[in-house]
């Protein structure tokens, strides 16, 4: 039986009913132990690195629907796994944690997803690195590059780097009164970078979350809708969804990408298309388990499974 310890958002906060981590909590306690590490309580001490922890139990049949059994400071080398599913912002705290977690790394524990990668790889970058059909996309801090792009394009996007969930994303129309506020607002600072890109219509036809593991593609997705009067389809601002098959003709494409992923340690990631493009790929904290499982009740024990067969062959290879 293997340990996996989590560092994930207080717990006290998480909605059951629409949190991917508990679900993975959930299938991963049958048949491992599951040990919740305390927000805030990672630290190095003498070379090596300690979390308050406690055994985590999950049952969505009680109030509360956790349990945590004997906390107590951990060496938390002695865990198997450490799952890293903090939500972004991808900020300096969350950066200086990658940093600790290195150090579990070079002591042997496989962590998920490997923190080198999460300082490497930018969700909203990635997606324009591995998309097949590329969307016109500028990267910058500058205002005037982004008054030239929107005159180019008429109409765009424009994204926080380090945000998740559709937060401070806006959208832009060429000549609309109150561009130059908000564009303001968007960088805030020079030393602010943010991701435009040209607005894509099919957007009206949903967002697909795709959901890749262990450089395996899941073929029940979530496809996200907006509601009236929004252009984003996040479900944390009212998007509708439909749990759908994959889009066959796409298939060949996202195992390329999956096993890109898994080459470079992004063993579970959500990647976002709309049409043909791929336009974000999430590393940090993939969610869209719980919608999903409406359809395949499965789908919680497929990833929990892959979980474990990564810890598997990760200790077999070190034998």
């Amino acid at each position: 039986m293997y340990s996996f310890g989590i560092i994930m958002n207080p717990i006290e906060t998480i909605n059951m009913s629409t949190d991917s981590t508990v679900a993975i909590v959930e299938a991963l306690q049958k048949n491992s132990k599951v040990y919740y590490i305390f927000p805030d309580t990672v630290c190095i001490d003498d070379q090596k690195v300690y979390g308050k922890v406690a055994l985590l139990s999950i049952n969505r049949n009680k109030v509360p629907f956790y349990k945590v059994i004997n906390p107590s400071q951990k060496d938390l080398s002695k865990l198997d796994c450490i799952l890293f599913r903090l939500d972004p912002p991808v900020n300096e705290y969350y950066i200086q944690l990658t940093h600790i977690l290195d150090k579990l790394e070079s002591a042997g524990v496989l962590v998920i997803n490997s923190p080198q990668s999460l300082r490497d790889f930018n969700e909203k970058m990635l997606g324009e690195c591995l998309t097949n059909k590329s969307i016109p996309t500028l990267i910058t801090s500058n205002k005037n590059y982004i008054r030239k792009f929107l005159k180019k394009h008429k109409k765009i996007v424009i994204k926080p780097i380090n945000m998740m969930g559709g937060r401070d994303i806006i959208s832009l129309s060429l000549n609309n009164k109150g561009n130059e506020k908000l564009i303001d607002e968007a960088l805030s600072s020079q030393d602010n970078y943010v991701v435009c890109q040209k607005f894509i219509n099919e957007i009206i036809h949903g967002d697909t979350r795709i959901l890749i593991t262990n450089g395996i593609v899941h073929e029940d997705v979530l496809v996200r809708f907006p509601p009236k009067n929004d252009f984003r389809a996040n479900l944390s601002f009212g998007g509708k969804y439909k749990v759908k098959k994959i889009n066959k003709k796409y298939l060949s494409h996202l195992k390329e990408v999956a096993i890109y992923l898994k080459h470079n340690r992004i063993y579970f990631a959500g990647i976002d298309m709309i049409g043909d493009h791929i336009t974000e790929i999430n590393i940090t904290s993939p969610t869209g388990i719980k919608q999903i499982e409406e359809k395949n009740k499965k789908i919680s024990l497929e990833v929990a499974s892959q979980f474990i067969d990564i810890v598997k062959k990760y200790y077999d290879k070190k034998k």
